[in-house]
């Protein structure tokens, strides 16, 4: 994977800076601002950097492309660095100073600390952050996101983990490895006990935290348990660390990796140690034959030749693509507000990003955009499909848990 230079980085602030500059009157009419709260230097900006490309090239693709009703869309991009405080700081800049119409949030620390005051403001949102507690609009009316939930994912993981187990003479094994966050906790209690409803036991817990330099000691312990599965809850460049220490102990362990792992560049950050594992994921892998990717993959190579393209590349493709489809369709109303961008996301019914995602849908009572994900496998250095779409119905047990 290229590194990310100094200038590429400083370019970003640069970009952030310029386009968050007060319009004249007679601009600003003509002018949509969309927030970006994310992290471009803390403990998860390699994934980071990567979806502020994504989502930056595809709003330069969306304004090249009549922008929203030809009114332009400028994100305006602060680094909280993962930290709340600095994260809070930045939502009310973006907010109170200025005066986007809604915004992206990251950490899911940053989204749970300002749950209250985002439906206080009334802010329309969305999220990094795909836990299931902002599935329920009656709680958090203003907040969305294009995934299925982490739990969400992790059922479906744990649904194909039983359907292709073939032992009979006992259940299949996982256990957990997570950072001792939000982040990292947010599936335990919907994971585990869906796992004792469909018979897999789940072993000790291994809390292995950010950034990780060395999970020896953690893998070790879980080898006493000697699981037949083990989900990884981290990213690229935290994870690439355990599965190369897994591989240097010889673990028979099968590793899965959560969406936020789960991307191409720990393919290469674990120096082939990823080869052979899995993951868990609803968007296509960068440069997958659907009809959308194409714009994509143009758009990627005109603006950064040589450069590795990602499936967060993709995904913050997809987060645009969703946002600009609902302050289109809240513009035409004439009710560019929070509540007419909530309205507009809740007419979503099967939103097609051209294969990029599942297709979304919202409602007024439902904020969960799909149920359906595949698990893939690192074969030969690139994402091979390992399964068709998995999809969860969309029942109310877990619902918003």
């Amino acid at each position: 994977m290229r590194k990310w230079s100094i200038g590429f980085i400083i370019s970003l602030f640069v970009l952030a800076l310029a386009l968050g500059a007060s319009p004249d009157n007679a601009r600003a009419a003509e002018v949509i601002k969309w927030g970006v709260l994310i992290d471009l230097s803390g403990p998860t900006s390699d994934w980071g950097k990567n979806q502020v490309k994504g989502q930056l090239d595809a709003m330069r693709w969306v304004n090249e492309h009549g922008g929203i009703n030809g009114k332009e869309l400028k994100l305006i991009v602060i680094d909280d660095g993962y930290k709340v405080p600095r994260g809070v700081a930045g939502y009310n800049r973006l907010v109170d100073s200025e005066k986007v119409t809604g915004l992206y949030i990251q950490s899911t620390g940053t989204t749970m600390t300002l749950i209250k005051k985002i439906i206080a403001d009334g802010v329309a949102t969305i999220a990094a952050s795909f836990t299931s507690k902002f599935q329920d609009p009656k709680k958090t009316p203003f907040s969305f996101f294009v995934s299925p939930s982490y739990g969400t994912m992790g059922r479906i993981t744990l649904k194909w983990i039983r359907t292709t187990w073939k032992d009979t003479s006992r259940n299949p094994k996982i256990a957990y490895l997570f950072p001792d966050n939000k982040y990292g906790r947010d599936i335990l209690a919907v994971c585990k006990d869906y796992a004792k409803k469909i018979g897999v036991d789940v072993g000790p817990d291994q809390v292995i935290n950010w950034p990780t330099k060395d999970a020896t000691v953690q893998l070790t312990n879980m080898s006493r348990y000697d699981p037949d599965f083990a989900y990884i809850t981290s990213t690229a460049m935290n994870g690439a660390v355990i599965l190369k220490n897994a591989k240097a102990l010889g673990l028979r362990t099968r590793f899965i990796s959560n969406i936020r792992n789960f991307e191409e560049s720990l393919i290469t950050l674990s120096g082939g140690a990823a080869e052979g594992t899995y993951g868990v994921h609803p968007i296509a892998p960068y440069g997958a034959p659907v009809p959308g990717m194409k714009k994509v993959v143009a758009s990627h190579e005109k603006w950064h030749p040589g450069e590795q393209g990602t499936n967060v590349y993709v995904e913050g493709w997809v987060n645009i693509l969703s946002v600009s489809e609902a302050l289109k369709s809240a513009d035409k109303t004439g009710d560019l507000t929070p509540s007419g961008i909530r309205d507009a996301f809740e007419k979503f019914r099967d939103f097609s990003t051209g294969g990029l995602a599942p297709p979304l849908t919202f409602t007024s009572t439902d904020h969960r955009a799909s149920m359906a994900a595949k698990i893939y496998e690192v074969k030969k250095d690139r994402f091979a499909a390992a399964t068709d779409w998995i999809e969860l119905p969309r029942d109310m047990e877990y619902f918003g848990k």
